[in-house]
């Protein structure tokens, strides 16, 4: 009897989700149909074909060693300890198996500038961070609106040790991207995650493209959604840029991995964006923001924090 009452509270729970969410809910169920016809075997496959190709260096070892790290085994403690936080929060945390894609690429790029839009509570965050710890060089520049007082921090599932290649930015990527770009002048890395609407993608990989070297990488999660509920059948806005602009891609799981085909010019005559000096690189490494400072345990409050935040105006 307590089984079925906890099932049922659990669907009406769900089902007040999916009416609020209707878009979040029917990319669910397209996820789900389409994982249930995709092994994963076969996206480790082709992420690992593509990355190896491109770099000439032996991912399969990368992958094999990643595996045996303490990363994984922390965000599952995270992970489990997220249920019993005392306020709200939410689930759209990027799934381990694309996280662990994201973290081969930083391997394999050693990157020595990332950008990533779009934090929530740290798990893509985490996985960059750490395989530029092991590169043993490199900076993450990220870029979010930031969470509510009582929702888990942005540095959630960030371990302490990690973070002092990162730079957090608290406030709106449109507002606080193209500064950024201008100041590095050069991202080896560019990495979205932020807002899925077919028109703010398509802006940040715009924004973002011309800053990347002959050999770097643009990166984005989230491209195989559907990014518009009255559009379902609308190509998503990653496979559209990589058409535009001639690039080498792929696809795993829900991540896509771009980079210039050799030989093809960087972008068409008639693009208007401004050519970028790539011999001005300035590797900043602004403070990290005032929630980054704390350390924050679940089932014990953080009133500083949640000070800070309301002082903040968030």
């Amino acid at each position: 009897m307590l089984e079925s009452t906890l099932e049922s509270a659990t669907s009406v729970r769900l089902l007040k989700k999916a009416i609020r969410h209707p878009l979040r809910a029917v990319n669910g169920l397209v996820e789900i149909a389409r994982v249930a016809r995709m092994h994963e075997t076969q996206e480790r496959d082709a992420a690992v074909a593509f990355l190896s190709n491109t770099f000439e260096t032996d991912v399969r070892s990368i992958l094999r060693k990643h595996e045996r790290s303490g990363i994984g085994a922390w965000m599952r403690r995270r992970q489990a300890q997220l249920k019993d936080f005392p306020g709200p929060y939410r689930l759209g945390a990027t799934p381990t198996f694309d996280c662990d894609t994201i973290y081969l690429l930083v391997r394999c790029l050693k990157p020595e500038i990332v950008v990533e839009t779009g934090v929530c509570y740290g798990a893509s965050s985490a996985y960059i961070l750490q395989a530029l710890n092991d590169n043993q060089r490199g900076m993450l520049h990220s870029i979010d609106l930031g969470n509510a007082p009582n929702e888990p921090p942005s540095n959630y599932f960030v371990p302490r040790q990690l973070r002092g290649r990162w730079n957090l930015i608290i406030g709106d990527c449109k507002r606080e991207l193209p500064p950024l770009l201008e100041r590095l002048g050069r991202v080896d890395l560019f990495h979205h995650d932020s807002l899925h609407t077919y028109d703010h993608m398509m802006w940040e990989y715009d924004t973002a493209f011309p800053y990347l070297p002959a050999d770097g990488i643009l990166s984005s999660h989230d491209v195989r959604t559907i990014v518009n509920l009255w559009k379902p059948f609308q190509r998503n806005p990653f496979s559209v840029f990589c058409e535009q602009h001639r690039l080498r891609s792929v696809v795993s799981s829900n991540v896509g991995i771009a980079m210039r085909a050799r030989g093809v010019a960087d972008r068409p005559d008639s693009d208007p964006r401004p050519t970028v000096d790539f011999a001005k690189r300035e590797r900043h490494a602004g403070p990290l923001s005032a929630e980054i400072d704390a350390e924050v345990d679940i089932g014990v409050a953080s009133s500083e924090l949640r000070a800070r935040k309301a002082g903040s105006g968030r």
